[in-house]
């Protein structure tokens, strides 16, 4: 019990503990519970609540910018940004899945355009913020870009434009690293400014120390590769497999992200790249029709004196021109139709023969020269043998029966393969994509809608085709993927050129060689009815090749001579025809100027 007198501050304080302690205080609001405070504690009480909360969230938000920002610039100095580039797909990809849950959806159906316009411009702003692998890796999306929705074409057609180069420093620091030297020490000259910079690589003109006897050193090109690659690359790389899913995802693509990039990863060796030229140059020289014709530089390794590491290449020095620049070519007076008949028989000769593909043509690295020996005759020299794939036996037999099947319409064989390589796609879309050219194997009874589609429906209907075309992805060969690429890289160039060259006509002949010399065709072997069937397989062939060559030359004629062309050429026709039988067959537009390069 309490004393009758008035008591003071201090028992009035231990009161207050002793309610605030009990159950009955727990119980009562907070403005009970304030009341009965001491008077410092209620004055420091309403001064600090909110204050320090304010505090307390200010230190955290500054630690957590501090921490941020120190690990921001320790990535930047020592890790080349390769997490900061990472973050920065990361946040894109997830930008852009939540915009296509949001919006991709039949009652926004007007506004899908514009939705494939923000998420490709999302694209390309990473492309070109990251650059390095990012453009190697944007070449292997723009392999689907063909076949996506036009602002995606546009974001990717920018992949083979000329790279920043980095300066000599950085160059000079590779020597260092890599061979504990300096340019200078190697070199009788090298320079400090790169004649051509590319994603991965830069490529300085230099000349080596004259040897004994010689009074100059030759002259060499040294391929350099930008220190950042080294540091960047696997994360680079999942970002890449990443961004890969995202699209399938999206557009139930197919899409073996794994294995590109496998090859990815080979490419950036540059002993690896030495060892595909010398084999590369091995194979030309056993191919009587192409060894005079087309030439591999030298590479420089320690067996000639030289130096070479993964990261540096010291090759032979080749003046020439690019396959598509016309302008110099005529300038030589050299024959267009034969230059581009010599770059597409060398890439059938890799791709039907040899079973070793070059798989990135592009107009830059395919050089043009006149023929050293040959007067008035071009001479083709290949370089960048970084991205080679071997194709297996099997696949290369399927290959070559494949493009000789559909000269002979054997539509049994044609499905035959279709169905081994996993893809339920009626004969006549699945031969025109292997030619890329319109292929009627059979005739069909075009189904024609009444009421036309919107643009969300027609691509839900496009991502449910593609999913019963591609009956079993696991069976799909991935070096179609290549293939692919390099037949559209090839028919971009000979459409610069004006289409001189039929190269479908080409390809085919080299096909039907390969597939005689792979296949064991004798009486003996095969018995009389199939080799009758085979006899007249080849006058088949023969016959529908000379259509399709007097086709070409009615083409050429009329595009030469006829006021109404407008320049028109083959392979304009041929992507006219192609892109409209796309769009009836499945609703879309096909553009390959994202190959041309």
């Amino acid at each position: 019990m309490f004393p009758l007198s008035t008591p003071g501050p201090s028992r009035i304080y231990a009161a207050t503990r002793h309610l605030h302690r009990s159950k009955l205080f727990k119980s009562v609001g907070r403005e009970a519970r304030f009341d009965r405070l001491h008077p410092r504690q209620v004055r420091s009480s309403s001064t600090r609540t909110f204050p320090s909360r304010v505090t307390r969230w200010g230190k955290r938000i500054g630690i957590g910018l501090s921490i941020g920002g120190v690990g921001y610039l320790l990535d930047k100095d020592f890790n080349a940004s390769a997490i900061s580039r990472s973050l920065r797909t990361a946040a894109v990809g997830v930008i852009c899945t939540v915009d296509y849950k949001i919006n991709f959806s039949p009652s926004k159906a007007e506004a899908i355009d514009a939705l494939h316009e923000r998420v490709a411009k999302r694209l390309r702003w990473v492309v070109d913020v990251n650059q390095g692998l990012y453009l190697k890796l944007g070449q292997a999306l723009g392999l689907q870009a063909a076949l996506l929705p036009k602002p995606y074409r546009e974001a990717f057609g920018h992949v083979f434009d000329r790279a920043p180069s980095v300066p000599y420093s950085e160059v000079e620091g590779v020597f260092r690293r890599d061979l504990s030297l300096s340019p200078t020490d190697v070199f009788f000259s090298f320079s400090h400014e790169p004649l051509a910079s590319a994603s991965i690589a830069q490529v300085h003109k230099a000349a080596l120390k004259p040897l004994e006897g010689e009074t100059e050193g030759r002259i060499v090109a040294v391929k350099v590769q930008k220190p950042a690659i080294e540091k960047q690359m696997e994360w680079d790389l999942m970002s890449y497999r990443s961004l890969m899913w995202l699209m399938e995802k999206l557009f139930d693509l197919p899409s073996d992200a794994k294995y590109v990039s496998t090859q990815m990863r080979a490419e950036v060796s540059f002993i690896h790249e030495a060892s595909n030229a010398r084999r590369c140059a091995e194979l030309l020289a056993q191919t009587p029709e192409l060894r005079e014709d087309v030439y591999v530089p030298r590479v420089y390794g320690k067996s000639e004196g030289c130096v070479e590491s993964d990261r540096i290449m010291v090759m032979e020095w080749i003046d020439g021109c690019r396959l598509n620049d016309k302008a110099q070519l005529e300038a030589w007076k050299l024959n267009l139709r034969e230059v581009m008949d010599l770059a597409i028989s060398t890439m059938s000769a890799m791709t039907f023969s040899w079973g070793f593909v070059h798989c990135d043509p592009h107009p830059g690295n395919i050089l043009v020269r006149p023929h050293p020996t040959k007067r008035g005759k071009p001479q083709i020299i290949l370089i960048d043998h970084g991205l080679y794939i071997p194709l297996p036996e099997k696949f290369r037999q399927d290959y070559c029966t494949l493009w000789r099947s559909l000269f002979v319409l054997d539509v049994p064989k044609i499905e035959e393969i279709a169905r081994g390589w996993g893809i339920a796609l009626d004969a006549n879309m699945f031969a025109s994509a292997i030619l890329l050219r319109p292929f009627q194997v059979v005739k069909n009874k075009s189904v024609i809608s009444e009421k036309p589609l919107s643009a969300y429906e027609q691509q839900v209907e496009l991502k449910r085709r593609f999913k019963t075309m591609l009956e079993n992805e696991a069976l799909i060969p991935r070096e179609i993927i290549f293939l692919t690429r390099c037949q559209r890289m090839m028919q971009a160039n000979n459409q610069i050129l004006g289409s001189p060259s039929a190269r479908v006509n080409l390809t085919a002949k080299w096909a039907a060689k390969s597939y005689t010399a792979l296949s064991s065709r004798s009486i003996y072997s095969v018995g009389l009815s199939q080799w009758l069937k085979d006899r007249l397989n080849n006058a088949l062939f023969t016959f529908t090749l000379s259509l399709v060559d007097l086709a070409f030359w009615f083409t050429r004629a009329k595009q030469r001579f006829s006021p109404w062309s407008n320049g028109e050429g083959w392979e304009d026709r041929l992507q006219a025809q192609l892109g409209t039988m796309a769009r009836e067959e499945f609703g879309i537009e096909i553009d390959d100027t994202v190959f041309i390069g």
